[in-house]
């Protein structure tokens, strides 16, 4: 709804307010527009829920992807420890290889060295020695010497390739551990990635849906504040239609009360003048005439009838927009009207029916009961709350249909008329707005 369109709504009902034209005022076009508004309203409410439900999802995934990140992090964080780890051992290990390789390497010089000499000098070496030597005995230790030195190398040789193989085995395994570890890593560092990806989308989309409600929220505030002020004038339209009604009805009233005030100076005068015509006739001694023996009587205006009672036509439709078509709750006369004087010295503050016990007593609106039970000076009652700081009061039942706190509809039975407690029999109905009486006649048909 358009700003400007609410300032000259608000105008047209100020305008209107403060003339004294005859033309009749409606609510109609801005109820239809406020329903629309809140039409708008609901559906936006509800377009903000689910985008909130989806931010919260979008939020929850978001924490998930963060949990999921950091423990992908954390297992990274190990598989780079075991990797260094490994590293560590298998430089270790090809250190050691190397250093047994160099190792092997010498000893197998040594022990080839040794052999060369010994085929250089052939199988007879150790028997030459022997028959040249001067001490044969030194002889013998030095060839069990060379022996013993031959087979330690040999030894040594075995021992060495052994220490290489198990330390290339080793080596493989680490490799291999190495290979794994990395591969993992790898797997791990994709699915960060893959992680890191869906985090960003959802973020995005946390961030877009986050702008929507943003722009909604403000939106509604828009919309609220519209709904606000067509309220407004809709209620100073009510007001204006309210005042227009009292005053007719209260000029009508103090045109039916000068008419009748002439009409029954007009009798008083008449009959004057036909009492003396009557004492002028026995004055006389001529018979009276005719028309001065009946005296004028100035005839009272009928109470007003009331027939079309309260139905389910007018169920499901705000109480504001029943104004000028509402129905009364139960046949009969009215026999008291709103602001006219009470036997008691008070005035109604509503309408009086009279009607017949028993008749049943029908909801003019849709509301909630919100009072079932006897009111002091009113006997049993039935207070509705329509909505909308709009009551009806109900009293004088002899029976109560409804208790207090149920939901009725327009046209259901409330109870049965009864008396007051002055003895009147019908019902007395009062109509209140924040409280304040309103006259009840200018809300019907």
């Amino acid at each position: 709804m358009k700003r400007y369109l609410l300032m000259a709504l608000l105008a047209g009902a100020a305008q209107a307010a403060n003339t004294n034209s005859s033309s009749a005022l409606s609510t109609a076009p801005h109820q239809q527009d406020l329903k629309n508004v809140r039409k708008e309203i609901d559906s936006l409410k509800k377009d903000l829920a689910q985008k909130q439900s989806v931010q919260k999802e979008a939020q929850s995934a978001i924490q998930e992807s963060e949990h999921a990140i950091s423990q992908t992090r954390q297992a990274l964080a190990t598989l780079e420890q075991k990797q260094n780890r490994s590293e560590q051992q298998l430089a270790e290990l090809r250190a050691k290889i190397e250093q047994t390789r160099h190792s092997l390497a010498g000893t197998r010089q040594r022990v080839g060295q040794m052999l060369l000499r010994q085929y250089k000098n052939g199988q007879h070496d150790a028997m030459k020695l022997m028959l040249n030597a001067d001490d044969p005995n030194q002889n013998a230790r030095d060839l069990a010497y060379y022996q013993h030195i031959a087979r330690a190398e040999q030894q040594l040789v075995q021992k060495l390739v052994g220490q290489q193989r198990q330390l290339e085995a080793l080596s493989e395994q680490l490799e291999a551990e190495l290979a794994r570890l990395n591969s993992l890593s790898d797997r791990k560092s994709q699915e960060k990635s893959a992680l890191e990806k869906d985090k960003s989308q959802q973020q995005q989309q946390l961030s877009q849906v986050s702008g929507e409600i943003k722009q909604g929220q403000s939106k509604l505030t828009r919309l609220q504040e519209d709904e606000k002020h067509l309220s407004n004038v809709i209620a100073q339209i009510n007001r204006e239609i309210q005042r227009r009604r009292a005053e007719a009805a209260r000029k009508a009233a103090e045109a039916r009360k000068a008419k009748l005030a002439a009409a029954r100076e007009a009798a008083r005068k008449e009959n004057e003048r036909r009492r003396k015509l009557a004492e002028q006739a026995k004055k006389q001694g001529r018979p009276v005439p005719e028309e001065a023996k009946k005296p004028v009587v100035v005839k009272e205006e009928p109470a007003e009838q009331v027939d079309d009672v309260a139905d389910g036509s007018a169920s499901g439709r705000a109480f504001a927009s029943l104004q000028g078509r509402m129905k009364l709750p139960v046949s009969g006369q009215i026999a008291g009207a709103y602001g006219k004087p009470r036997r008691e010295g008070t005035t109604w503050k509503g309408l009086f029916i009279r009607a017949a016990v028993g008749q049943p007593v029908r909801s003019v609106a849709d509301g909630t009961v919100v009072y079932a039970d006897e009111l002091r000076g009113f006997g049993k009652a039935v207070i509705i709350d329509h909505g909308g700081n709009y009551m009806t009061v109900y009293t004088g039942l002899s029976a109560i249909a409804k208790s207090s706190g149920s939901s009725v509809k327009a046209g259901d039975t409330l109870g049965n008329t009864g008396t007051l407690d002055n003895g009147d029999a019908g019902l007395y109905f009062e109509i209140r707005h924040l409280g304040r009486p309103l006259n009840p006649q200018a809300w019907t048909r």
